[in-house]
C-alpha cells in the first residue's frame, strides 16, 4: 500500500481480536437501528396482511433472493483476499484491474440472475404456493437481486477499514422499506404494496454500497482510469477463477438451506405455515444482530494473519471470536425462552404466538452457527474455500431429504428440527477441517 493511503492500512499496533472488536463496535450501531427499524415495518406487515399473505411475501422474496446467491458471483471475498495484497505492494493500477474485474463479473452475472428469476417466477409460483395473480408481482421484484450485486463494493470497504460507512450502509434499506411500508399501511395496498416497498429497499442498499465505495476510491486516487478492460488479472492472480467460483458456490449452498427451507415449507404445507416461520426466523435475527456484527469484521484480520503465515494466531482467533459469538446466542435464547411469546404476539398480532417453539429451535440452531461462522472464514482466509464448500454440499445432500420428511411428520416444528441437525453437524465438520494438524491446511 503506497504512503498515500494511511488510513487503508489495518492497524498493526492493537491485536487483532481487539480490532475485531472495535470494528464490529462500529457496525454495531447501524445493525442496532436497521433492527429497531425492521421491527417498526415487520409488525406493518404482519399485521396488515396475517400469515397467510405474509406468507406469499417471504415465498416471493427468498425464490428471488435465493437464485440471486446462486447466480451472482459475488466479488466480496476475492476483493479482499487479493486486493489487499495488491495495496500492501503498492501496485495501484493491480487493484483497479482487480476492482474492474470483480465488478464486471458480479454485475453481468446479477443482470443474468434478474432475467432468469423473471422467467421462471410464474411456474416457481406454482410449486412453491403463490397464485397466478402475483406472477407479475414475483416477475416485477426479480429486480430485488440488485441486494446481491454489491459485494464487491462492500469489500472495498472493508478492505479500507470504513466499517463506519458500512454502519451508515445498513440503515439505507430498512429506511426505504420502513417509509414504503407505512404509505402501503396507511393506503391499504395490500401484498403488492409492501412486495414494492421490500424491492424499494433492497435496490437502495445495493446503490448506496456504490456510491460509499467509488466515494472512497476517489479519496484514494484509485479510481481514475478505473474502468479501463481488465485485462491480465486472471494472469496476475493464479488460481483467482477457481477462488472466485468455489467461495461463491460455498456462499450459495450456505445460503440457500436459509432459503430453501420455507420455500419447503410452503411447498409441503401453506402460505400460513410461512409466515409463521419467517417471523420466528426474523425475531432470532434482530436480537442477535450484535454478534453477528463480529462476523463481517473477523474475515479482514484472518485474511492478514494468513498473508503473515500465522496459522496458530489464526486459529487462536477463530476460537476467541466463535466462543464469545456462542455465548452471545445463549444470552439471546434466554430472552426467548422468558419473553418469546410475547415479543411475537407484539410484532406479529393475533395468529402469530404459535411461532413461539420454531423460535427456540430456530434460535438454537444459529447460536450453533454462531460458533461456526468463524471456522468457515478461517478456511477462506488460507485459501481454503473447497473445504467449506464440500462440507456444505455433503451436509445439503445427506440432510436435505430429512427437511422433507420432519416437515411431514412434525410440520412446522421439523424445520426447526432440521435447522439444528444441519448446523450441528456442518459446525463440526469445520471446526474438524480448520483445527486438526493437516498439511493441506498449511499456510503457504
Amino acid at each position: 500500500m503506497s504512503a498515500a493511503e494511511p488510513d487503508a492500512q489495518p492497524v498493526t499496533t492493537t491485536s487483532p481480536l481487539r480490532r475485531v472488536y472495535v470494528n464490529a463496535g462500529k457496525l454495531l450501531s447501524g445493525k442496532i437501528a436497521a433492527g429497531l427499524i425492521s421491527v417498526i415495518y415487520l409488525a406493518q406487515v404482519t399485521r396488515a396482511l396475517g400469515p397467510a399473505d405474509y406468507g406469499v411475501l417471504v415465498l416471493i422474496s427468498f425464490y428471488t433472493v435465493l437464485l440471486g446467491s446462486c447466480l451472482v458471483l459475488q466479488g466480496w471475498h476475492t476483493i479482499v483476499r487479493y486486493g489487499g495484497a495488491r495495496l500492501l505492494d503498492g501496485d495501484n493500477a493491480g487493484f483497479q484491474r482487480l476492482f474492474a474485474f470483480t465488478t464486471l463479473v458480479e454485475l453481468s452475472s446479477g443482470v443474468l440472475a434478474i432475467a432468469i428469476s423473471a422467467g421462471l417466477s410464474h411456474w416457481a409460483g406454482r410449486w412453491f404456493g403463490w397464485r397466478d395473480e402475483y406472477a407479475g408481482l414475483a416477475a416485477l421484484y426479480a429486480f430485488a437481486i440488485f441486494a446481491n450485486m454489491h459485494n464487491t463494493a462492500s469489500g472495498v470497504l472493508n478492505l479500507f477499514g470504513r466499517f463506519d460507512l458500512l454502519s451508515s450502509q445498513q440503515v439505507a434499506g430498512p429506511i426505504v422499506r420502513l417509509i414504503g411500508a407505512s404509505i402501503a399501511w396507511w393506503s391499504g395496498a395490500g401484498l403488492s404494496g409492501f412486495l414494492i416497498a421490500w424491492l424499494m429497499g433492497s435496490i437502495a442498499e445495493g446503490l448506496i454500497d456504490w456510491v460509499l465505495a467509488l466515494r472512497e476510491m476517489a479519496k484514494r486516487g484509485l479510481l481514475a482510469g478505473v474502468w479501463r478492460w481488465p485485462a491480465g488479472v486472471t494472469g496476475a492472480h493464479p488460481g483467482i477463477w477457481k477462488f472466485l467460483v468455489t467461495n461463491n458456490v460455498d456462499m450459495s449452498v450456505t445460503d440457500a438451506v436459509n432459503r430453501i427451507t420455507p420455500l419447503a415449507v410452503g411447498a409441503v404445507l401453506n402460505p400460513a405455515a410461512v409466515g409463521l416461520y419467517h417471523l420466528a426466523l426474523r425475531v432470532g435475527m434482530v436480537l442477535q444482530q450484535p454478534i453477528l456484527a463480529l462476523g463481517r469484521t473477523v474475515y479482514p484480520e484472518l485474511a492478514l494473519l494468513a498473508a503473515r503465515g500465522e496459522r496458530h494466531a489464526l486459529q487462536r482467533l477463530v476460537l476467541r471470536t466463535g466462543g464469545i459469538a456462542m455465548a452471545g446466542g445463549f444470552a439471546a435464547m434466554l430472552i426467548f425462552a422468558l419473553f418469546g411469546e410475547a415479543i411475537l404476539r407484539t410484532i406479529g398480532g393475533r395468529g402469530f404466538e404459535g411461532a413461539y417453539w420454531i423460535l427456540l429451535l430456530i434460535a438454537f440452531a444459529r447460536t450453533i452457527h454462531l460458533l461456526g461462522f468463524p471456522f468457515s472464514s478461517g478456511l477462506v482466509a488460507l485459501g481454503q474455500p473447497y473445504v467449506t464448500l464440500r462440507i456444505s454440499l455433503v451436509a445439503v445432500l445427506v440432510l436435505m431429504p430429512m427437511l422433507y420428511l420432519l416437515l411431514l411428520r412434525f410440520e412446522i416444528i421439523g424445520a426447526g428440527l432440521y435447522a439444528i441437525a444441519y448446523a450441528t453437524a456442518t459446525v463440526g465438520a469445520l471446526a474438524w477441517a480448520l483445527l486438526r494438524p493437516s498439511p493441506a491446511l498449511m499456510l503457504t
